[in-house]
């Protein structure tokens, strides 16, 4: 499973917005449609095959590239208005999963487990980020 980076919040209805970026790479256009299963603590999107069969609960993808959640999905998962999940891709499937925002370097944007954490929770960086800061630190320490 590779993580994109990408992290989106759910709207008032919800919805949420498949990034273009994937939409293009997963070869998804408006009005596709996607079925929703869940395993574990992951949601799962994939494009509807019609040969295949359902498994899950199918949606279809909005002109802005929206999906609904479905409702008691929402609810199993605790999902609320501007909670946001996080994108992963792996083979043809989209995979959402509740975004652990105490992984995100402040600086880079990287999400990944091997960031540094500091100050319980305050300062998020990862190797990148602490390098940046620790250039930034010494041209201002050097003014």
């Amino acid at each position: 499973m590779k993580s994109t980076g990408i992290v989106r919040k759910i709207d008032e209805l919800g919805r949420i917005v498949l990034p273009k970026e994937i939409r293009t790479t997963m070869h998804i256009e408006g009005r596709a449609p996607l079925e929703i299963t869940v395993e574990k603590d992951l949601i799962i999107l994939t494009k509807y095959d019609d040969l295949v069969g359902k498994s899950g609960i199918v949606r279809k993808v909005d002109e802005l590239g929206r999906v609904v959640l479905p409702k008691e999905l929402r609810n199993t998962f605790n999902l609320q208005k501007n909670k946001p999940l996080e994108f992963f891709i792996d083979e043809r499937r989209i995979i959402l999963k509740q975004f652990d925002l105490d992984k995100t370097c402040m600086i880079t944007g990287i999400i990944d487990d091997k960031n540094f954490v500091f100050e319980n929770g305050k300062l998020v960086l990862s190797k990148d980020g602490a390098n940046i800061l620790i250039q930034e630190l010494h041209k201002y320490i050097s003014q």
